[in-house]
Formats: C-alpha cells, sequence, structure tokens
C-alpha cells in the first residue's frame, strides 16, 4: 500500500533531526536500562483490553466508576504478576492515562504515613497499605475550606477516658469534599482534623481513621459517605471523588500520626520540631506535580507538532522551501505564526522536566534531613514547590489548550487526544492549592528572606540568594541589562541576571507595600502574584540552564549540547518578552535590547525548526498513550482519523436510532416532500 503525504511528511522531518534522539531521552527518562523498562510498563498496558481507549465516552457515571475500580484492580493484578516495584506500579498507572480511584492510595495515602507515621505506626499501616489489605486516602478539603488549613472544621477530640480521639464534623460544611477513592473504594481516610485537647485547639494534625468495614465496605457508625457526582471535566470521569461526615466518631489516640508531633496517654501534647512540618504531605504532593506538569505539556507539544509537520493548508511562501514538493500546499509548521506558538511550548515542557528533576532531589534531601530532625530545608522546599506548582500547572494548561488551537477545527475532536488531556489537566489549577491563592507562601517565604539577607547575608537559601542585592536600593535600581548585541541574550549570566533583577525588584517592592501604614496582607495578593510568578520562572530558568550543563557533563555529542541550550534560550527569552512590562518599568532594558530580544527570538526559533519532530520524539511517547488519531508516531493523522470516526457506534447501523420516532415526524409536519 502507497504511504501517504502525511506519512512521508513526518518521515521527512525526522530526517532532518541534527542531534541522536536517544541522547535527550535519556536526558529525560535515564539510562537505556530504565527506558526499556519504562517502554515494557507502557506495553503491558497498551496490550491489556482492560485499558483499551476505545471506551473512553459514552458511558454513565456509574459505569465510569464501574471501569475505573476495574483498571485499579487489573493495575494490582500486573503488580503482582510481573513483580513490579512501587515505583514502577506508578509508571504503569500514568501510562493508563485515567485518574483512578486508588490514585491518593499510591500517591498520597502510603507515603504520607511513611513520611509523617512514627516508625510503629509505618510498621503496622505501611504493609497493610502496600498490600492493598486496606485502601486509602488523602481528606483534607471541606465543604466548606479548602486551602485555609488552620481553618478546618473537623475536630479531633481526646477522650481521655477511653484513650480515643472523638472525630466530629461540627456543621455540615465540615464534610469532607472532594476526596479521590472516598466515594467507593477506601476503606480508610487520611484525615487533617483540628486536635483538640482540654478545649485547647493545637491545629490541624493527621489521623488514620478506617471508613468502611473490610468485611462487608459498609461505613461504620458515626460515619456518613458517598460519591460528590460527576465533574465539570470528563478528564475526572473513572475517579469517586467523595465525601465523608463525622458525627462522634471514636478512633484510637495511636491512629494519629505521630512522627513529630504527639500526643501520650496523659493526653500531654509534644509539639512538632516545627510548626510547618504538617505541610510535608503538601510538599510531596506538590513536587511531583510539576514533572507531571512538563510531562503533560510534552503530550500536547509532541501531538501539535507532528499533526502540524503533516497538515498542508494553502500554498503561502515561507523562508523554508519545499524544495521536493513545490506544487503542495505549504505544512502548517512551516508558518512563522505556528512556530512562535509552538516552539515555546515544547520548550516549556523540556524547562519544567528539568525543574522537576531539581525538585524531586530538594525533596528527598528535604525528607531525609526530616527523618534527622533537621528542619533546615523545609521552608525553602515548601516555598519552592507551592510557586513551581501554581506557575507549571497554569503554563501546562494554558499550553495544552494553545495546542489544540493550533491544530485547527481537527483539534477540537475527541480524537486529536487533547480534549481528553485537557479535560484531565486543567483542574491541577485549583487542587492542591488554588494557583492564584498558592502564591502567597512563596511570597511570605521571601519576604523573610529579605530579613535574613539583612542580619546574615550567609543564611540566606539557595535559590533566594539575588534578595540580598536588594539591600543596598541605590545600587539595585542603578541596575540595568548588559546586552550590547543580539547574541549577548543567550549568555546564561545574562538571562539569569534578568530573572534575578525582575524577582528581586518585586520582592523590594512587596516589602515596602507590606510596611505601609494600614495596608493589611489581603491587599496585596496581586502582588504576591506577581513575585510569585516571577521567582518560579527564575528557578525554571536556572534548572534549565543546569540541564544542559549536565548533559554537557555527560559527554554526549555537541550537536545534543546544542539544541538543548537553544531550548534553554528560547525557555528564558520567551519567558522575558512576555513580561517585558516588568523590565520595562524600572528601566532595566531599553527599547533597543526589547528589540534584539525578539530578533534573537525568531534567531532560535528558525533554529529549532529541524529539529522539533526530534524533540519530541525525545520524549519517548507511545501512541497507546497519546490516544491521539492526528499525533501518532507514524503521522498518518487523516487515515486514523476517518477509521476511529468510523468505529462511533453511531455509525454501525446503516439508519440512526430515533430515525421513526422523531426524523420522520419532522420530515413530516408539512406532509411528505415529493421530490
Amino acid at each position: 500500500m502507497a504511504q501517504t503525504q502525511q506519512v512521508k511528511d513526518l518521515a521527512a522531518a525526522r530526517a532532518k533531526t541534527t542531534f541522536p534522539v536517544i541522547d535527550l531521552t535519556r536526558y529525560i527518562h535515564g539510562s537505556d536500562e530504565k527506558i526499556a523498562r519504562r517502554r515494557h510498563l507502557a506495553s503491558l498496558i497498551s496490550n491489556d483490553p482492560v485499558f483499551s481507549n476505545d471506551a473512553r465516552v459514552g458511558l454513565s457515571r456509574v459505569q465510569d466508576v464501574k471501569q475505573g475500580l476495574a483498571m485499579s484492580l487489573r493495575l494490582y493484578q500486573l503488580k503482582e504478576e510481573h513483580n513490579l516495584t512501587q515505583e514502577e506500579m506508578l509508571t504503569c498507572m500514568d501510562f493508563v492515562d485515567e485518574l483512578l480511584p486508588v490514585g491518593l492510595h499510591e500517591t498520597a495515602f502510603i507515603p504520607i504515613i511513611y513520611a509523617q507515621g512514627s516508625d510503629e505506626q509505618a510498621k503496622y499501616w505501611g504493609p497493610l497499605a502496600e498490600k492493598h489489605q486496606i485502601i486509602g486516602c488523602y481528606a483534607q478539603t471541606e465543604l466548606g475550606h479548602g486551602s485555609n488549613l488552620s481553618q478546618l472544621e473537623t475536630t479531633a477530640t481526646l477522650d481521655r477516658d477511653t484513650d480515643q480521639w472523638i472525630i466530629h464534623s461540627t456543621t455540615f460544611t465540615a464534610s469532607k469534599w472532594w476526596i479521590g477513592g472516598l466515594g467507593a473504594i477506601c476503606t480508610h481516610a487520611l484525615i487533617q482534623a483540628r486536635l483538640i485537647i482540654d478545649d485547647k485547639d493545637y491545629g490541624a494534625h493527621g489521623f488514620i481513621v478506617p471508613i468502611r468495614s473490610l468485611k462487608d465496605h459498609r461505613p461504620f457508625p458515626g460515619v456518613k459517605v458517598g460519591d460528590i457526582g460527576p465533574k465539570s471535566y470528563g478528564g475526572f470521569s473513572k475517579i469517586d471523588n467523595g465525601f465523608v461526615r463525622f458525627e462522634n466518631y471514636p478512633i484510637p489516640r495511636e491512629n494519629m500520626l505521630m512522627r513529630f508531633a504527639k500526643v501520650t496517654r496523659e493526653g500531654q501534647y509534644i509539639k512538632p520540631p516545627h510548626s510547618k512540618l504538617a505541610y510535608g504531605s503538601m510538599v510531596l504532593l506538590r513536587s511531583h506535580m510539576v514533572r507531571g506538569a512538563g510531562m503533560t505539556l510534552a503530550r500536547a507539544a509532541t501531538i501539535a507538532t507532528r499533526y502540524t509537520t503533516v497538515r498542508r493548508q494553502f500554498h503561502v511562501p515561507t523562508s523554508r522551501k519545499d524544495a521536493a514538493n513545490p506544487g503542495l500546499e505549504t505544512q502548517v509548521i512551516n508558518y512563522p505564526m505556528v512556530q512562535s506558538r509552538l516552539f515555546p511550548i515544547i520548550a516549556q515542557s523540556y524547562a519544567m522536566l528539568a525543574a522537576g528533576t531539581k525538585m524531586r532531589s530538594m525533596y528527598e534531601s528535604m525528607l531525609s534531613e526530616l527523618m534527622k530532625g533537621d528542619i533546615s530545608s523545609l521552608a525553602e522546599v515548601h516555598a519552592i514547590s507551592s510557586g513551581l506548582k501554581s506557575t507549571c500547572s497554569t503554563i501546562a494548561a494554558t499550553g495544552v489548550e494553545d495546542c489544540r488551537k493550533i491544530m485547527g477545527g481537527h483539534g477540537y475532536s475527541y480524537f486529536s487526544g487533547i480534549s481528553h488531556l485537557w479535560s484531565s489537566y486543567v483542574p491541577s489549577n485549583t487542587y492542591e492549592g488554588d494557583n492564584f491563592l498558592l502564591t502567597q507562601q512563596s511570597a511570605r517565604y521571601l519576604l523573610k528572606q529579605i530579613k535574613v539577607a539583612t542580619t546574615d547575608p550567609e543564611k540566606v537559601t539557595p535559590f533566594s540568594k539575588y534578595v540580598i542585592k536588594t539591600i543596598d536600593q541605590e545600587a539595585f535600581q542603578a541596575e540595568r541589562c548588559s546586552v550590547e548585541t543580539v547574541n549577548d541574550w543567550i549568555r546564561p549570566e545574562v538571562q539569569l541576571a534578568a530573572f534575578e533583577h525582575r524577582a528581586g525588584r518585586l520582592v523590594g517592592d512587596l516589602a515596602i507595600a507590606a510596611m505601609q501604614e494600614g495596608m493589611v496582607w489581603s491587599d496585596l495578593n496581586l502582588e504576591c502574584w506577581r513575585l510569585c510568578h516571577a521567582h518560579s520562572q527564575y528557578v525554571l530558568a536556572r534548572s534549565a540552564i543546569e540541564g544542559v550543563a549536565s548533559v554537557r557533563d555527560q559527554g554526549v555529542t555537541k550537536e545534543t549540547v546544542r539544541v538543548l541550550k537553544r531550548l534553554s534560550d528560547l525557555f528564558a527569552l520567551h519567558t522575558i518578552q512576555a513580561s517585558l512590562g516588568d523590565y520595562l518599568e524600572d528601566f532595566y532594558v531599553s527599547p533597543n535590547q526589547c528589540q534584539s530580544l525578539r530578533q534573537q527570538i525568531k534567531n532560535l526559533q528558525d533554529a529549532l525548526a529541524d529539529d522539533v519532530v526530534g524533540l519530541v520524539d525525545a520524549f519517548d511517547f507511545p501512541d497507546h498513550y497519546l490516544s491521539s488519531a492526528l499525533g501518532a508516531a507514524d503521522g498518518d493523522a487523516y487515515q486514523h482519523l476517518w477509521d476511529a470516526a468510523q468505529k462511533e457506534a453511531i455509525n454501525q447501523v446503516e439508519v440512526v436510532d430515533g430515525y421513526k420516532e422523531y426524523i420522520v415526524p419532522i420530515l413530516n409536519q408539512h406532509g411528505a416532500a415529493k421530490l
């Protein structure tokens, strides 16, 4: 069978790649052994009929949840059949590409037990959870409260006589709400509740709370539990987000997580070494979300890059000639407007993956220190993870939708793979901390770093060193961008200086505003938002630059280093360009520098044009995972789209169901037509 033009186009674009794709695949996923193992795990999912993508739409709410339960069971069976490690099982869960009822059990319930439970608790509860003899979730959000941990209404009151906690939902708005896994499957929940002893409130703490009987799955007396109903986005259809309300429900005192804060049999409260240790669980989830944002945007970029490469529209001359096929329409990816929208998205994906690697390293180091009682890194890791969660999930959700727009009309089809990806991902802008509210965490931290800088500059944390320069305001305000030529913009020190100056000025402005007489913190929300994103973008740019250095040290080809450097440069310069108002506000950049910045961005995009297919191939996404007729690896987009439409249930009969009941009466309202 002859190849279609689309297949030829993608193959030709792939052949232009100037670097060994495997180099960047190793950069993203690790050694050849890890890559091979990852591909094997992907095949376990793609070859199993339980995880077929064909039945994603058209199911009722009950059918969707039931399918999610079936997928959860099969996932655990695969773990046993193939002796998968916990990390490998989580990789398989990613490849399922559905938010499953057991998701929080694996990513929150188990890790938090080990991180926040005492050694005895971890030894008891950990194996039960790992063997799935109990299924748990993480329950913080309430019907009336979400991000404000200090104002949660659920209480855990110590009953000295029975040596029990009495878990109680003080009002119906104290009901835990939105909790993944709670609606149908969970037997236990890790509940955040206000700890009360002798009428004294010690704030929110974690408790392992049995919800349903292990004998018959019925809720225990004093527990009302259920599903909250369908959500706005179809990507959450298979997860049983639930609610639970407690009525003076007793649990053993030992069910309070006691690695840090403790309560003795005598009712003595032993406070943790740091008041923010309860945030450790949120740091874990937010740290994972940084790499998750990068991978999500990478999937959308892969689909959009491949489709715009094979899509041809109009005979419009561009600087990139199709010499072999002068009579064909122009490839959409050759239009500068498409490149200016798509190429920065690819660069953003790589920057977030670099930051995700950095974030994971920081979290693991922090966790190791916490286990030894060292809390020195907690504040910085919490602040950075909060800021990156907000910034990266915003970039990813916006970028996925931009990829859909880049693809034109076919991008709106469910078969493009973009709609499922977007609907699954966009809620991330709200859960684990609302993206606008969360920015206050980073902003508060940076204000504290200014105070540290004035008293002991050596103690300023690594990613906040730039605040030291703001102490000498006269010198800081005199700073100007050092760019003289177009090529100066691709010097890493120039880029980082720009990011540091912007963030430094914004933290200084916030500090001045916060000290004004009569100013209240809530009036500074917008300033916090600007500062948090400036700081997070600095972290992203720095991570991308460090990623280039790490690849160079690994001895890869100079072509690989060059293309990764171009991506890092494009991310930095595109981000600076999007925030030029901040730089112009205090004359840090000049009008001429703005012009040279735009020119360098064009230069980078032109230089990357031959490599973009290779860059998305390096993400190493299997077709089953992309689930896209338009983004398949072979490029045969229109054939795949045609085939997908033919499989639709509505097309399996010659005359549509409902013809006699509805179509005939419509046609015959004024008598049958005589043609």
